[in-house]
């Protein structure tokens, strides 16, 4: 019983560290989408290039791929119970 509430607090604390530096990712995710919307609002072109959209590809990408993380986390340390 007693490696057993050490594993599952490991777990837990495992999760925790994901959770909070998936939230550093996602405030980093939300200012690239908000700027790429910006630049696709204002029709800002570098280069001749609509960068906006390219940001807001990348930021949906890395919303994304942060959320899965998330997910994967959570179910790891869900799966023994």
């Amino acid at each position: 019983m007693n490696a057993e509430k050490k594993e599952r607090m490991e777990k837990a604390r495992a999760y925790k560290k994901v959770r909070e530096q998936n939230k550093k990712v996602t405030v980093i995710s939300l200012s690239i989408l908000a700027a790429g919307l910006l630049l696709m609002t204002l029709n800002i072109t570098i280069l001749g290039v609509d960068i906006g959209y390219y940001l807001v590809v990348a930021g949906v990408t890395i919303f994304f791929v942060t959320s899965m993380s998330g997910l994967f986390a959570a179910g790891s340390i869900n799966k023994r119970r």
